[in-house]
């Protein structure tokens, strides 16, 4: 499965998939992927990519939104080459089709904690029931935080926090499923994430008196 292969999120996939490159310059939202060689390359967060990212069918214009945490997942489709008859706009470079997993009709619970330096901890679960014979509902949700790993200089300010690069995200998933009839399946999806962290500042290699 994608999470026996180590597949957490949009960056994991270069690993197990060829021609596609994944790569950050300073934070998640200014995350760039490239399939054959071919993508957006900036570090405006309001760059469109041209490698679409679609998530349940729903198009990610920003790339900060679809490179977070993808909780459970049923399949990614890497579509290389130009997708635009399917897809629609920016998809000039290829796909990436994200699908997570459906509810079924099976009670399931699932627990996942992290932790790693810097304090990093995470914890994400989930929750799978049936709501009698033709319905069923999925919910998932994560919480994600660890310290910034470059100390900053604040000066006079305006800035007042003294660290960089840190984590502090939290996402939530719901899913509804109805099925009334043989041939009919309906569902309802919806997602919410929040970012609170401090990037981008520049690091300083060599000081010295300002050129004239």
């Amino acid at each position: 499965t994608l999470a026996d292969a180590g597949v957490r999120d949009i960056k994991d996939l270069q690993q197990l998939v060829p021609g596609l490159t994944v790569t950050s310059t300073q934070s998640e939202s200014l995350t760039t992927a490239r399939i054959r060689g071919i993508g957006t390359v900036g570090d405006n967060a309001g760059l469109e990519s041209s490698v679409g990212v679609v998530i349940d069918g729903v198009y990610r214009p920003r790339n900060g939104v679809g490179f977070g945490d993808l909780g459970e997942l049923e399949r990614i489709e890497v579509l290389k080459g130009p997708q635009g008859t399917l897809f629609g706009k920016n998809t000039s470079a290829g796909v990436i089709n994200i699908i997570t997993k459906r509810p079924d009709y099976e009670r399931s619970t699932e627990l996942e904690f992290t932790t790693g330096n810097y304090a990093a901890y995470g914890v994400a679960g989930s929750y799978n029931d049936a709501l009698g014979e033709s319905a069923a509902f999925r919910v998932y949700a994560a919480k994600r935080e660890r310290d910034g790993f470059l100390d900053v200089s604040t000066g006079s300010g305006p800035r007042t926090e003294k660290q960089d690069q840190d984590l502090d995200f939290y996402t939530f998933r719901g899913q509804l499923l109805l099925e009334p009839g043989d041939t009919v399946d309906i569902l309802f999806s919806g997602d919410y994430s929040e970012r609170d962290e401090k990037c981008c500042a520049a690091v300083t290699l060599i000081r010295g008196p300002t050129a004239d």
